[in-house]
Formats: structure tokens, sequence, C-alpha cells
């Protein structure tokens, strides 16, 4: 939260704390006097915004304010111990005097703090209310309710019945729970607000209590990504070295000043010993004494890195720090922030709860789950907390209603030299129901503002995207070969039709050139929190081809991380594929998580159900349909066995509420999407279990949605083998129940030889990863530090074969 900039008037006869203050205060105009004579001598020249004096003579100081400077915030400063001082100040409010005070201990850090939240307070202008607010809130536990009289960006002033005690609103006190109720409906929640003051007030016969109160805004949705932390000595060098070659900034700080941040300039990681030393030049207000401990900070890709190191040298030449022993890491927040394009402008209009005022904006900027707008704060007042029922005009020209909350209101920083009444905010507001037409706008507009070249599937046909694909030999889709267009063509595009209309199952991203597209990929929910990438295809011989991979990837799984209701992230590849396996296997052993991911291996086999085949089952177990007791145990089996992830990702729980509504949203679609399990039991509960998934065709053109896999609980029991031949058969049973030309077996490799037998050809082995949601900027920042290396070698190696050309050629002439 920042402020704009203020002039600030310090008086205190002791410089240490002068220039303490002053420092707490350094990206405002600041004024230091040494006593209140020379102070009243200022105030007179120009009047402050902001007064920070000591308790000494509080009631005369704050006469000569009155009169000097009759708008500015007073803060005197007083330590706890100081009797002398409390006594004076306890008095002077006694007196009807309204200020604030600053506890003389605090560290600068605290004071900063403080500081900035008075001048939040003083930015913030105040609105009237006519009567007809209520404001209910919990005090100690109780319920009351009482009227707001007027309110502000961070508070407001309430009007009490006398008969409550003052002593119950002293400064500090809680209040829970405040709403403000217009006409039965709620238009501002806070979890908690803190009384100011309160002081008796008497309006003609009626007396009551003017209570003011403020809170402070609505801190971020905490992430889902757990704070993970660098200890090893290579990633903590290689996430420094990534940052410096990207040339981002490296911010360091004494432990005791949190606001006075000092850029490490020229910066350069230099190998020495086993940690290295990091080496550039700093501003000489730096305490940089050798064996000085110094914080250490960065961002990059929305994460922020900070660790602790010391100063190992230091000279006119530069310092030398020690490289840090580790690197904590978090999200700036939940989810990334981004500029609209010009081609996906939006406006949001609505009329204030609070002055009734008409207001429209151009929003500035969009995420998954808000968006930013500007007000003027002179005369425009949206609370933290307010409930707004909002009109947004779509780029399409559409417009959607949707109900939102203001979560933060922050100045945008402005000097202007014309009208300085103008107070510039930032309003950020998160959407409470999100309607469809929003979502996709949103994400469209993200798409285009990351790569303008990118744009949605469905405005392509089918078969041209088909053609692409050919000619970029995506040839793996037994089930749809090239050269059948006749056959497979219709029920493809009828797919990716339905698809397209309902973006929140499936979305298609094309790159094109010209309109002529070049690449494309394409993202399936394939169960209810799973969002998978499939479908990667870029033009061969492409100069950029790589690029365009990385682009279209990562673009995929940042749309998925975009639907709030995805939780993990899925993509599979061919393991005899050498790019596409070196890549994902770099990138799971890299990321690797506690319990975050699972990565997983299995045969694609394939049978073709044309060809008829005699099989004897007369010896094979019984195979049933599976009950709800079947799923508590499968659920059981997957817990004991570790793989949460696994079950999470493939709503393989007890409960089949997740999974029904995804197979309902897909029937909405016009699309069929289901899950059938197979069981054959043993002596005490099921011997093993056929996940048999059945879909559209098309949703997947390699057909995992229509593939089956075995769950077999005891490798060991001497009719497993019996088991897997028996549901191996009930799968292709059901296969050609629903007309399908092949079965598919997604399974294990110790499954590989039964299904063999029963005419199966095995495709290849594939691995399949799934990563929780709260990876993905660590994915994309891994991701994308893969192509940074990449590129630059291979530039270099084309470099030295055209010098070594030059070279021959010069060599030849001679």
């Amino acid at each position: 939260m920042s402020v704009p900039t203020h002039e600030v008037l310090i008086v205190h006869p002791n410089e240490v704390r002068r220039n303490a203050l002053k420092s707490a205060l350094n990206a405002h105009r600041v004024s230091v006097v040494g006593s209140q004579l020379e102070a009243t001598r200022c105030m007179e020249a120009s009047a402050p915004t902001l007064i920070i004096a000591p308790a000494d003579n509080a009631r005369r100081f704050l006469r000569h304010v009155d009169r000097a400077a009759p708008e500015a915030v007073c803060v005197f400063v007083c330590a706890r111990s100081d009797q002398h001082g409390l006594e004076e100040l306890v008095e002077t409010a006694a007196e009807g005097h309204v200020f604030s005070t600053l506890d003389d201990g605090l560290t600068e850090g605290e004071l900063s703090m403080r500081l900035r939240d008075l001048l939040q307070l003083r930015a913030s202008t105040r609105v009237s209310l006519d009567a007809g607010m209520r404001v209910d809130f919990r005090l100690r536990g109780q319920p009351f309710s009482a009227e707001c009289q007027d309110l502000g960006h961070f508070g407001a002033a309430l009007q009490v019945p006398m008969d409550a005690s003052m002593a119950a609103f002293l400064p500090g006190t809680p209040l829970d729970a405040l709403s403000m109720v217009r006409d039965g409906r709620a238009v501002l929640h806070v979890a908690r607000a803190y009384v100011r003051h309160a002081s008796p007030v008497q309006q003609g016969t009626q007396l009551f209590l003017r209570v003011g109160i403020s809170w402070r805004p609505t801190t971020d949705d905490a992430t889902s990504a757990p704070p993970r932390t660098l200890r090893d000595a290579v990633a903590v060098q290689a996430a420094l070295r990534k940052a410096l070659r990207r040339e981002l900034p490296v911010w360091l700080h004494p432990p005791d000043r949190q606001t006075a941040h000092f850029q490490l300039e020229s910066a350069t990681v230099e190998p020495c010993d086993e940690r290295g030393l990091l080496l550039g030049q700093v501003s000489p207000s730096l305490p940089a004494t050798v064996g000085e401990v110094v914080h250490l900070s960065f961002e990059m890709g929305g994460q922020r890195y900070r660790g602790v190191t010391s100063v190992l040298r230091a000279g006119r030449d530069g310092v030398a720090l020690g490289m840090p022993r580790s690197l904590a890491v978090e999200n700036r927040r939940g989810q990334p922030r981004f500029r609209p394009g010009a081609q996906h402008r939006f406006l949001v209009s609505f009329t204030s709860p609070f002055s009734g005022q008409r207001i429209t904006r151009a929003v500035l900027d969009l995420g998954a789950r808000g968006f930013a707008f500007p007000i003027d704060a002179s005369c425009e007042v949206l609370p933290v907390g307010s409930q707004l029922d909002t009109t947004l005009l779509l780029p399409d020209g559409a417009e959607a209603a949707c109900r939102v909350e203001v979560r933060s209101v922050d100045v945008v920083p402005f000097e202007s030299q014309h009208d300085q009444r103008l107070r510039p905010y930032r309003c950020g507001v998160r959407i409470l129901d999100m309607p469809r037409a929003v979502r996709d706008a949103i994400v469209d507009a993200f798409v285009s503002a990351r790569q303008p070249q990118v744009c949605d599937g469905a405005e392509f046909r089918f078969p041209d995207l088909w053609r692409m694909m050919e000619d970029a030999r995506y040839t793996f889709h037994p089930d749809h070969p090239f050269g059948e267009e006749s056959r497979v063509l219709p029920v493809l595009e009828e797919t990716h039709a339905r698809l397209g209309r309902a973006r929140e199952l499936g979305r298609s991203l094309v790159f094109t050139d010209a309109h002529r597209p070049l690449g494309h990929v394409n993202g399936l929910r394939m169960y209810s929190g799973t969002w998978l990438v499939q479908h990667l295809a870029v033009m061969p011989g492409f100069r950029r081809s790589e690029q365009i991979s990385s682009e279209l990837t990562s673009l995929a799984v940042e749309v998925g991380e975009a639907m709030e209701d995805v939780e993990f992230i899925r993509y599979m590849w061919r393991t005899d594929n050498r790019w596409p396996h070196r890549l994902g296997t770099w990138l799971a052993r890299v990321l690797e998580g506690q319990g975050l991911c699972h990565l997983r291996q299995f045969h694609y086999l394939r049978a073709d159900l044309t060809q008829n085949r005699v099989v004897d089952a007369r010896a094979l177990p019984a195979v049933r349909e599976a009950t709800p007791a079947d799923r508590r145990w499968l659920e059981s089996y997957l817990r004991r066995r570790g793989e949460m992830v696994r079950l999470l990702s493939e709503d393989l729980c007890a409960d089949p509420g997740p999974e029904a509504h995804l197979f309902e949203r897909f029937r909405g679609a016009g699309l069929h999407r289901e899950r059938r399990i197979f069981v054959v039991d043993g002596e005490a509960g099921p011997l093993a279990l056929a996940l048999q998934d059945e879909a559209t065709p098309g949703l997947s053109l390699i057909e995992v949605t229509n593939g089956f896999n075995l769950v077999v609980a005891d490798r060991e029991h001497p009719r497993a083998t019996d088991a897997v031949a028996a549901l191996t058969l009930r799968c292709m049973v059901h296969a050609r129940e629903r007309g399908r030309r092949s079965a598919l077996g997604l399974v294990d490799a110790l499954d590989v030889p039964v299904l063999r037998e029963q005419g199966f050809v095995d495709q290849g082995r594939f691995s399949d990863w799934t990563f929780h949601r709260s990876m993905v900027r660590r994915w994309c920042e891994a991701w994308r530090s893969l192509f940074e290396r990449q590129f630059p070698m291979r530039r270099m190696k084309r470099r030295a074969v055209v010098s070594a050309a030059a070279s021959l050629e010069k060599q030849e002439a001679r």
C-alpha cells in the first residue's frame, strides 16, 4: 500500500531520533527542526500534511498547529515509560484535541508502517451519509447496532446510542464482523475494525457517542502454493545467475531497516570455493562494513526470493557478499495480473451504494478472479469490503452483470502541478459470481496480452488444423489415421465445434502467421479438477518452431491455472520421442514436490476389434460392476499407497459427486463423458479393478478418454493374472457395446504380457505427469529457463558453423 508524496514536519530535540524518523519517511518531503519555536515558523511558511513531535507541552503546541496548519495530522511520539508525557497527552485529549500517538520504542519498520497508515487515512476523502445506513458488529462477543454518519476508504464515523458505555469504545477496541446494511442488503463487510476515538456529541436535544473506526485493507487470499526454501548451494546460485542474466534488480537492506532498500548495481556471481561470491556496486548509505549482515531479495517469474548474506569485502571498487545459504521462495499472488491489449478493452459501470453516484471506468488490469479500475479519491469513496453490483462491458460489446467485492484501494503514483485536488487511486475488486462470458473474455484477453499471434482454435475449421497437424507430422493417433478423412473428419469436426462452444471444458490455441496456422495445442478438462495439455503440433522447418512450442505449452498450462476449479495440470508424452521426453523428465525431476505431483509411466496397448478372436473365458474369474463399497475400498487403497495426487486428480474418491457433476457438464455441451468400474473379487475384498473411461470420440486424438487402466491389489495372488485377463476381456466387450473399432489399455509394464495374449499390440511407453496448480509459477519459470539456456547454445553453434564455413571459403580463395 502506497501513499502520495506529502509535506512532513518532524520536531524532535534529539538529532539521532530526528534522523530515524526522517528515514522512516524518506519517500516524502520532510523538514526537520529541533524545537517547537522553529516548527511554528516552518508551519507559518508552509502548512505540512503531517506533524510529528514529542509529547512535551502538547497542549500549547496544538494551539499553534490549529492556527498555522489546521488540516494537518498531528502525531505525538511518547515512550511507554515516560509517565509525565503520558499524563500530558491524557489531559490534552480530555480537552477535546484530536491527535495520534506513537510509541517511541518502535523499530524503524514499525514506525514507517504506522505513519504510512495515518497518511493513507489522511489522503482519503469522506462522504456524509444520509439516515438509513445501519452498521452491525460484535463487541466483545455481543451483537451491536449503530448508524453510520460518514465514511472514508479506510474508516468511518458511527453514531452510537448514549446508553452504551464510553468505556466500551476505548481506542484500539476491536469490532468484529462489521457490516453496513442499506435497504436490507449488505453493502460492506469487514472481518474486524478498530476504534480510533470516541467522544460524546450533542446535536440539539439528541445526545450520542461519535465513534471513529478504521480497518486495514483486506490482504490477498493466501496463495495455495506453500512457501518453499532453496537450500542446495547449486540451486541458490542458479537462481541468482538467472536473475542477473535477465537483468532483474537485486535489493539489499539492513535487518533493522526494512524500508531502506539499496540496489546492487553491476552484480555478478564469481565462483569461489563451493558457494561462490556475489559482487557489485552499492550506495554508500548502506552500512557495508565487513561482517555486516544484510538481507537480499529479488523478484523473478511472479515469485519473490529472499535470503540473508554478509559483507565479506567492502571498498571503492564495490562489495563482495557471501552467497546466501538458502533462499525463501513465495508467490507474490495466487493468480497473475495482466493489462488487456487494445483489442480487448473492458469497461465497468456501477452505482455507488454510499453516494448514489454513477461511475463508469476503464479496467486497468485483470486477473482470473478480478480486476482493477481507477477512482478519484478526492470525491469517490469505495471502502475495502464494499460489495458492488457492477456491469462489465466486454470486448465484443456484450454486457455482463456481476457482483464484486473491493479487496484493495491503493494510491496511484501521481504528480500534478495544475490540480492538487485530484487523488487517483487504484481500486482492486474480486468477482464473487463469475459469469461464463466474463471468464471466457478474461482468458481471451490474457492469451492476447501474452502472445498476440495466438488465437482461439474455434476460429478455425478443423480440417485446416488437421492438415496443419499432418504437415507437422503429428502422426500418433491410431484411431484417426491420416488418409481416412472421409470417415474420421466428420466426427472430429463435430467434437471440435462442440468443445469450442463449451470452453470451460476444453480450449484450443492456435499460433498464426497472417491467418495461417503454424502451431496448435489443446487443453481438456479430463476430470473435474484436472486440465490435460495435449495435441501439441508445430509446423516443421520454421525458424521459430521451438519458441512456438514453448509459448503454446506455457499458455495452455496457464489457461488451466486461470480456471478456479482446476486443481491439477496434466500432460503426457511418448518416451521414445526424445525431445519431449528430455524436457518432461527434467521438469519432473527439478520440480519434484512434497506430495504435490505424480509421475507415472504406462504402456499404450491397442486391440483391433474388427478382427474376431475366440477366447475361452470360462476359466477366468467373474467380473461385476463396482458398488459404493468398492469406491470406498479404492480410496482407502490409494491412500495407503500414498497416491494422493492420483486419488484427487482422477476423481477416485468415494464420493462420486464431482465426477457426476463433470459428466453432467459434458452432457450439457452435447458431449459424452463417463466412467465404468469393473471388479474381480478376492477372498477379502477386490482383487483387481478396471477403470474404464468413455467419451465422445475426438476429445483426445489418442483416445485416452476411451481407455482403461488397472488397479491390482495383490500382485502375488495366484489368480492375479487371471483377474487382469478377465478385466481386459470385459473392457473389450464394453468397447464393442459402444460401437468402437478398438479397445485401448493404459497399463503398467507387468500387465503387458497378459494384454498381448488377448490380441493387444504395444504401441509404446508413455510418461504421464500430474502436478498441483500451486506449482504452476515454478513450472513456468523452469520452462522459460530451459529455453533460455537452449537457444543461446544453438545460436553459438550456428555462429561457429558460419565462422568455420567463412574460413574455408577464404582458404579456398587463397
